[in-house]
């Protein structure tokens, strides 16, 4: 607030200094000044009394009632009733003290500017601009025809007529422009202003975007990890209850340490997670697919065997692979009671890269699914498909030929290298 207050009151300041330097003008001799009109043989000691006592009182009209008129439009406040009062005596003081002495009517070059800024915010403000003008311009000629008449000067009614007219025509062609002017400069103020509300808004909503989807990566990672751990630590801690039952110490001491190993697996994938880092591990895809089949293997005792191209993929797109692996050996674990599991990565093609988890276990229905559909749990495939649209792929999950249920995912190569063509497929049991 400080520091705008200096810039609101700055042009007034300005304002002060032309009007002091118009009225100090009518105080030097000689020119257009008070002492350089007097009547023929007249005392011009005595002629200038009236004069003076005029222009103290248009110093005081300035002081009292047009200064604080300006100062509320400066501020931006509400016109007062006073405010009209003291334009109409401004008006009327500069006719008198023109009749009075002819060179009052240099108070034309402050007292126009003043009528236009004082009405400018006011209703039908123009309006009022122009009348007021005119009125000054009429009484201004009045009584510098009545000064030059007394005077003795020739052709008064002419002069008079010609400095009115030219006053006035002047005057409204000034304050229209300006006006207009600061109408535009109103109307970008504006503008600017709802731009800048916009773009907080934009901001705002940015925000509050990212925040959802960061929310839903990391409910996706969460349901791709931790999830699926956590849900393997339940069925072991479950084995092993039950050979604790039935008296198989071996095997309960096994699924005790499969426990064990994988509760530090979810350890390491929650640093990881909170790390964002990739859950690919050093040596890439097809080590992290023989990770998770080999789990498998471990956990629940099935059958898994892994046909995996090498092939040469972008991290995003191994990333999701990975996961479309995690999901399909997941739900064969937990949903299809399936003992057997194909885990394929092929090149379908030139131009995509194929992975397929097939299972023997209970298939899904007759009629097979395309696109975002949902896992038992209702989020795996649908996240999984999230995912592989977010890079020009599709999912398919439906019944497997011959019986169980088959999960593939298609992603487009772009840019990369695909050696299956030449090398071998490499198979794991």
């Amino acid at each position: 607030m400080n520091e705008s207050q200096p810039a609101r009151t700055r042009p007034l300041r300005w304002w002060d200094l032309a009007a002091s330097g118009v009225l100090l003008v009518l105080l030097v001799p000689g020119g257009v000044g008070l002492f350089s009109a007097r009547s023929e043989g007249g005392d011009a000691a005595w002629e200038q009394i009236p004069a003076l006592g005029m222009l103290a009182g248009f110093v005081v009209l300035y002081l009292v009632l047009a200064r604080p008129a300006m100062r509320r439009v400066e501020a931006q406040e509400p016109p007062l009733g006073r405010d009209v009062v003291g334009l109409i005596l401004i008006v009327v003081i500069a006719g008198v003290a023109a009749a009075v002495n002819p060179s009052f009517a240099t108070v034309q070059v402050i007292t126009y500017p003043m009528i236009w800024t004082i009405t400018g915010y006011w209703e039908r403000g123009t309006v009022i601009a122009v009348l007021g003008s005119a009125a000054l311009a009429v009484v201004i000629g009045a009584g510098t025809f009545f000064s030059y008449q007394r005077l003795g000067a020739g052709n008064p009614g002419w002069t008079a007529v010609a400095v009115a007219v030219c006053s006035f025509v002047f005057a409204v062609f000034l304050g229209m422009w300006l006006t207009r002017v600061h109408t535009q400069s109103e109307a970008h103020r504006a503008l600017a202003e709802q731009l800048r509300a916009s773009q907080a808004e934009v901001a705002a909503l940015s925000a509050a975007s990212g925040a959802a989807a960061e929310r839903e990566r990391m409910s996706r990672e969460l349901h791709d990890t931790l999830t699926q751990t956590l849900t393997g630590l339940v069925m072991l801690s479950e084995q092993a209850e039950r050979a604790l039952v039935a008296g198989d110490t071996e095997r309960a001491q096994d699924r005790t340490a499969r426990v064990g190993a994988a509760a530090r697996e979810a350890v390491s994938e929650a640093r990881a997670l909170v790390a964002t880092t990739q859950p690919l591990g050093d040596r890439g895809l097809h080590a992290a697919l023989e990770r998770v089949a080999a789990r498998l293997r471990a956990d629940a005792g099935l059958e898994v065997t892994c046909r995996l191209a090498p092939l040469t993929l972008p991290r995003e797109q191994e990333v999701v692979l990975l996961r479309a692996a995690q999901e399909g050996l997941s739900n064969a674990r937990r949903h299809a009671h399936a003992t057997r599991v194909e885990l394929s990565l092929t090149a379908a093609g030139l131009d995509r890269v194929e992975l397929r988890v097939a299972d023997n276990g209970v298939g899904p229905g007759l009629a097979a699914t395309t696109g975002p559909v949902s896992a038992p749990d209702g989020f795996g495939l649908s996240g999984l498909t999230d995912r592989a649209r977010a890079l020009g792929g599709e999912v398919r999950f439906g019944p497997r030929p011959g019986g169980g249920a088959q999960l593939v995912v298609s992603l487009v190569m772009s840019g990369v290298a695909v050696e299956a063509h030449r090398t071998p497929e490499r198979t794991s049991q």
